[in-house]
């Protein structure tokens, strides 16, 4: 691998790994399923705004896992969620 040398800092650039990562975390994404979404996610997933997935979730009408610093919404639960708020006649 030839890695460049900045001409300003006099260091050598590894601009070559960071392409080959970033195209094998790509790879690694295509195969696995997605379990779970950001609140941002599950909004465009569900056609509403942020704020209105951020109310479901105060109201208790969707859970998130809080386990992590940001709140993931699994797919399980957005779907039990379309599931549970099917209106029938």
């Amino acid at each position: 691998m030839v890695t460049p040398l900045n001409t300003s800092t006099g260091r050598a650039q590894a601009s070559e790994s960071k392409t080959t990562a970033t195209h094998n975390e790509t790879k690694v994404a295509a195969y696995l399923p997605r379990l779970a979404y950001t609140m941002r996610e599950t909004a465009s997933i569900l056609g509403v705004s942020y704020i209105t997935v951020h109310r479901l979730l105060k109201r208790g009408k969707l859970r998130a896992s809080d386990a992590i610093r940001n709140k993931v919404i699994p797919l399980t639960e957005i779907e039990r969620f379309l599931k549970d708020s099917i209106v029938t006649d």
